[in-house]
């Protein structure tokens, strides 16, 4: 498999660009690869992390709008429903942080400006806003989004 990647990085990359390796039944973007699980895996949020981190990665964090655009592009192909992202609001209500490193989110797109309601501390990508964020209670059951940091191979080639 490994030297099935490295021919099509020689083949699809020019000299010195980095090709991105993702695990099979990941989608890569950028410097990301995603797991979009099965929309009939509905999972709580703790457990959606979990099931996220069995798999080396992390429920989303969505650094820029670019990141979140094609996201979003992604989830408009698949059933009409919502997803975990990886944001909370549990500490302190209103500030968003994300889960896997404990950052304030920089970024959001939340589908409006009030996205503080006590007892709704988790974000999720929601289908009936066209996929723009919303809070909701953490013990909902949404399928997980997963991310990790794709694993890069450079490639030089030669002649």
């Amino acid at each position: 498999m490994l030297l099935f990647v490295l021919f099509a990085c020689l083949i699809c990359c020019n000299k010195g660009v980095t090709c991105t390796n993702c695990p099979n039944g990941w989608i890569a973007h950028e410097i990301s690869c995603y797991l979009f699980g099965h929309e009939d895996n509905l999972l709580d949020f703790t457990t959606a992390e979990q099931f996220c981190r069995q798999r080396g990665g992390h429920l989303i964090h969505v650094d820029d709008a670019q990141e979140n655009a094609f996201i979003k592009d992604q989830l408009n192909e698949r059933k009409p429903i919502h997803w975990w992202l990886g944001i909370t609001d549990e500490d302190a209500e209103g500030v968003w942080r994300w889960f896997d490193d404990d950052t304030v989110a920089e970024y959001t797109d939340f589908e409006s400006n009030d996205h503080s309601h006590p007892g709704e501390d988790c974000g999720l990508f929601a289908s009936i806003y066209e996929f723009r964020w919303a809070d909701i209670e953490c013990t909902a059951h949404y399928p997980p989004l997963c991310e990790l940091s794709a694993r890069n191979t450079e490639v030089e080639t030669v002649g």
